[in-house]
């Protein structure tokens, strides 16, 4: 009897490595993905895929870059709804062209960045919330910016502290599933997701390129991680909604 349920036992820790621990909490997953609008084409492959299963994202715009046609296609993924009726997709300031943020002086930051965030409220037509450095590059001057502007609510991999008056929230919880910049591995990715749960997390930040995901590959590993996180029961949210929730 008692090798039985040591042979259970042992069973029960090799499903748990090889396929991965479930949250204790609820886990919330938010993906941040960067990027955009640049090879729109290929990212337009993920976007299709998560509105196929109800996945909510964070779409990250480098503004500078938007044109006509891109503003286009992503107004469309705009206007996606999830299946409790509120927009799958949260567009992100992803900064006014892909600079190193710390390169430039507080009021060069502050002209990029209210800049960027013009450029998307015309052509967009909508009001950002949360802000991630291209580079994930920031400094306290980045952080004293972005807080100096009240439509803003979350900052994204920054490590600078921002105004002790400030309401922002930080979300640094980084997990990653990129082995290497737009490379996709669903191995890789549990590994650190079963590192990131046996240390309680139940919030974790995924960073995503989908430009760069333009093989079968690499979408078929990025499929095998969203599908994974489905089968532990995560709740994909976007950043909004975890200041939402996190400011009552």
């Amino acid at each position: 009897m008692k090798s039985k349920i040591v042979f259970l036992l042992v069973g029960l820790m090799l499903s748990t490595l090889m396929f991965g621990q479930k949250a204790e909490s609820p886990l919330k997953i938010i993906l941040k993905l960067d990027d955009f609008p640049n090879h729109l084409e290929t990212s337009t492959l993920v976007l299709d895929y998560l509105c196929e299963n109800n996945i909510k994202a964070g779409i990250g715009v480098i503004a500078g870059n938007l044109t006509d046609s891109s503003t286009n296609i992503l107004r469309r993924y705009l206007n996606a709804k999830s299946k409790d009726k509120t927009n799958l997709f949260e567009i992100w300031h992803h900064g006014l062209y892909h600079e190193k943020f710390p390169d430039f002086t507080y009021q060069e930051q502050k002209a990029r960045f209210e800049k960027g965030d013009s450029i998307v409220h015309a052509r967009l037509g909508i009001q950002m919330h949360a802000f991630g450095a291209p580079g994930n590059s920031s400094d306290s001057i980045t952080a004293r910016v972005v807080s100096e502007n009240p439509n803003y609510h979350v900052l994204m991999f920054v490590s600078a502290k921002a105004p002790a008056e400030s309401k922002i929230r930080k979300l640094n919880n980084r997990v990653n599933m990129e082995n290497g910049t737009g490379k996709p591995e669903f191995d890789f990715f549990v590994e650190n997701y079963n590192k990131a749960i046996a240390k309680h997390m139940s919030l974790m930040v995924l960073q995503g390129h989908p430009h760069m995901y333009n093989t079968p590959e690499k979408m078929e590993q990025f499929k095998k991680i969203i599908q994974f996180l489905i089968e532990q029961k995560a709740r994909f949210i976007t950043p909004e909604d975890y200041y939402l929730v996190n400011s009552k």
